[in-house]
């Protein structure tokens, strides 16, 4: 019975030894709070575990994005085939939907830069709230953090906070998480919601099947589609008189997800515009000319704005974000 438990004891010291970071990230999200483990890990022996752990995963994600641009293009269309068919269909659209986007989008430089820069911006559009009006924060990953700080401080203001931002979820597929009806669901029940705040889409670029056949990501009838996933949120959103403010996704440290990404945006920018929304740049915060960060100089000190993986937003970086998103907002 000791040895057992002694075992159990030793599985569970090296599981929290490489995935420290997952779990404080999970306590954060939970709680709120990292209850000071962060620092207190940060720069001891410890820590060793969570570097040795983050270069295995780089590793592992270099090998599968190999694989995944050397599978043919049959192979792909059969997967989003069969998700395809188990997704629900998009509500009716009107028809006359124009999507002016690059065919292709494009980064400046392979090579990410992870200099150190200064960036100012001044926004110009106000969204008008009340004392006791609610923010309904959605997206991915990507968005976690900035609903985390926006539920902590957005209060203190006087306004509400509904953060349902999940990770893994999209809007490609309404199979695991509809995002559509999600938000029609809280805006039917929390009538004091005024402003919707969307930041999603890391999962998205890629192709899938549309009615029966398999699309490119880079296609015009994937990108009909896509927006029509997008423009769906902002009819939700019309018909119960909500504001939408809907933030880019940053740019990335690969520069073929880079691209893929920037593709995103630009329907995003699109549709936001076609409905008299406002949208945010967050590479205009968090990048230099397009170009991958990895900190900025944010009152005299250098502080760390995206995390290793290349994709997500750090703490530092999502403060930004989320004081961006109070700038753009006047409160009576």
């Amino acid at each position: 019975m000791f040895r057992f438990v002694l075992v159990n004891i030793l599985m569970l010291v090296v599981l929290v030894f490489f995935t420290q970071n997952s779990l404080i990230f999970y306590i954060e999200q939970r709680f709120h709070s990292s209850f000071g483990l962060d620092e207190l890990l940060k720069g001891s022996a410890f820590s060793k575990g969570a570097e040795i752990f983050r270069a295995f995963g780089v590793f592992v994600d270099t090998s599968a994005n190999v694989i995944l641009e050397n599978k043919s293009q049959s192979a792909d269309a059969a997967v989003f085939k069969s998700n395809e068919q188990n997704d629900s269909d998009v509500i009716p659209f009107d028809d006359n939907i124009t999507i002016n986007i690059r065919a292709s989008a494009q980064i400046s430089n392979e090579n990410a830069s992870a200099d150190t820069a200064t960036i100012e911006q001044s926004p110009d559009d106000k969204i008008v709230l009340k004392q006791g009006d609610s923010v309904l924060i959605t997206g991915d990953s990507m968005m976690q953090y900035i609903g985390m700080i926006a539920s902590q401080n957005y209060p203190k203001l006087g306004l509400k906070v509904l953060d349902l931002s999940k990770q893994s979820t999209g809007l490609l597929y309404k199979k695991s998480h509809n995002w559509a009806q999600v938000i029609k669901d809280a805006l039917a029940q929390n009538k004091d919601i005024k402003l919707l705040v969307m930041l999603i889409g890391a999962n998205d670029p890629w192709g899938r099947s549309i009615n029966g056949k398999f699309y490119e990501l880079n296609s015009s009838e994937w990108r009909e589609f896509y927006a029509r996933r997008v423009d769906e949120i902002y009819k939700i959103a019309k018909a119960s008189n909500v504001k939408v403010l809907w933030l880019s996704l940053p740019c990335m440290q690969k520069t073929n997800y880079a691209k893929k990404i920037e593709l995103l945006n630009e329907i995003y920018k699109s549709i936001s515009e076609q409905n008299g929304q406002i949208f945010i740049n967050t590479s205009e915060y968090l990048c230099q000319n397009d170009n991958f960060l990895t900190h900025l100089n944010i009152n005299g000190k250098r502080s760390k704005i995206r995390q290793d993986d290349g994709v997500h937003i750090s703490k530092a970086g999502s403060q930004i974000l989320a004081d961006e998103i109070l700038k753009r907002i006047e409160i009576e």
